[in-house]
């Protein structure tokens, strides 16, 4: 069998990479996921990006995921005519408007603005990178101090640490957006700035509403979303740790622990989780990661990340490909290397649920791989949140469900065209001749067949099968 990760790769979609060629060099390079923002283009060009990925896809004979990420009540600036560089100790004027010709004026995208902030408040601009203190106000328009100068530009993002906005949590866009996610079979929202659980809750009940059946994934970055972890975690599909935003509602040096605190209690609850923000930021512009930025990647895998996400570097960086390489090598690494696998022994001896106990099994028996037969999903996931050794290949007959198991850790999709994944002794040997026939399996290979439909409980009703191909 073919040596494959099993930390996924989401890269995002943009201006560099939204072609085919790039698309497929990407999938190449170690892709799993394509994410497209929201909070930039327009359903034209998303639209056009979904087909694309779709061709690709069909192309390659190999299920990609499409994740949409919804901008939800993300603050940020209107249309600037050119790109304006702010110096430290200069005074500048923001109104609320979406755009402007007058480069002395900056234009504010939110109607609340000037009444959200008060004298002395701190405002961020462009992921931190320009700080600015508030120091008079009047009916239609702030002067701000400049604390630390930077680059803006047209729509970058504005943080207002603890100042409380009116914007609900799905906005008209995002709900705009998720019906056509729902039209156009995305197979994953995000949920941007999710407070509490019933942000998400709402957003499933919409979801539901215009008869979709895609999950969320829960973007944590606000303060009152760490207070609300664990019901948000269970009420989200997935949970992503989004740092960048994150680490501007909070202290840069709280971040590291809210981030392993999440990732362990995310898969202490059986839900996938995404790591993503800044961690290869340095190869928007070189060639090659710095060592602080591997050694960042490598620890979030370490413990326990589903998934790990590029968002600069292959949407507008110079080296999109090299950057999903370089991912690529350093899940590679900590995979192969005895603490990590150390790690998820340990993870299977102190979890006494009967799944797990199962999980254990199969690494005991030292097979390739572990086929689970699954219409719902539920089987491949408890095995991925295991994090058995052998590779879990999900059989489905649902190319929507392949595409959605192709998120989460260690599992392999695979679609099998029929209409009943009932399982049966002729199932069994046809599945094998065609993962052998698709080269994900070999000849020779001893596997382990567990089917337990619709859903997979250790009882009587599961069905554990020790097969040599």
């Amino acid at each position: 069998m073919s040596q494959m990760n099993n930390t996924k790769i989401i890269a995002t979609l943009g201006p560099v990479s939204n072609t085919e060629d790039m698309m497929i060099k990407l999938i190449n390079s170690g892709a799993d996921v394509f994410r497209l923002n929201t909070s930039h283009g327009n359903k034209e060009e998303h639209l056009a990006t979904i087909k694309l990925i779709r061709k690709v896809s069909e192309k390659l004979n190999q299920p990609i995921t499409i994740l949409l990420d919804l901008q939800g009540p993300k603050i940020r600036l209107g249309i600037i005519p050119e790109i304006i560089i702010l110096e430290a100790k200069q005074v500048i004027t923001l109104v609320e408007d979406t755009q402007t010709t007058d480069i002395a004026v900056i234009p504010v995208d939110y109607r609340g603005f000037i009444q959200a902030v008060d004298i002395g408040d701190k405002i961020f601009i462009n992921d931190g990178k320009v700080e600015l203190k508030v120091v008079e106000k009047t009916i239609n328009q702030i002067q701000a101090l400049v604390i630390n100068g930077g680059e803006i530009s047209s729509k970058k993002g504005i943080n207002m640490p603890g100042i409380v906005t009116t914007i609900p949590a799905i906005t008209e866009k995002d709900k705009d957006y998720i019906k056509f996610g729902i039209e156009h079979e995305v197979d994953y929202f995000a949920l941007s700035f999710v407070r509490t659980m019933d942000d998400v809750e709402k957003a499933k009940q919409f979801i539901k509403k215009h008869k979709g059946n895609i999950p969320v994934i829960a973007k944590i970055e606000k303060p009152q979303a760490i207070e609300n972890m664990d019901d948000i975690i269970r009420c989200a599909d997935c949970i992503m740790v989004a740092r960048g935003d994150l680490g501007i509602e909070i202290l840069p040096e709280k971040v590291p622990i809210v981030q392993k605190e999440l990732i362990h209690r995310a898969n202490l609850a059986n839900k996938p989780v995404i790591v993503a923000t800044q961690m290869l930021e340095s190869m928007i512009t070189e060639s090659i990661p710095t060592r602080a930025e591997a050694n960042d990647v490598a620890n979030a895998i370490m413990d326990g990340a589903d998934a790990v996400m590029l968002s600069g570097e292959t949407t507008v960086g110079k080296y999109p490909i090299q950057a999903v390489e370089m991912m690529n090598r350093i899940a590679s690494n900590v995979e192969q290397s005895n603490m990590y696998k150390m790690a998820s022994k340990t993870f299977l001896k102190d979890n006494l649920s009967h799944d797990v106990q199962l999980a254990r099994m199969f690494n005991e028996l030292e097979v390739k791989a572990v086929i689970a037969i699954t219409e719902s999903g539920y089987t491949a996931q408890i095995l991925s949140n295991s994090k058995i050794i052998p590779p879990i290949i999900a059989i489905c007959n649902n190319i929507r469900l392949c595409r959605q198991l192709n998120l989460l850790w260690g599992v392999i999709p695979f679609m099998y065209k029929k209409d009943s994944l009932e399982y049966k002794e002729q199932n069994v040997e046809e599945i094998c001749k065609q993962l052998i026939s698709s080269k994900i399996i070999s000849k020779g290979d001893k596997v382990v067949f567990v089917g337990g439909l619709p859903s997979f409980t250790l009882n009587k009703t599961t069905v554990v099968k020790y097969f040599q191909t």
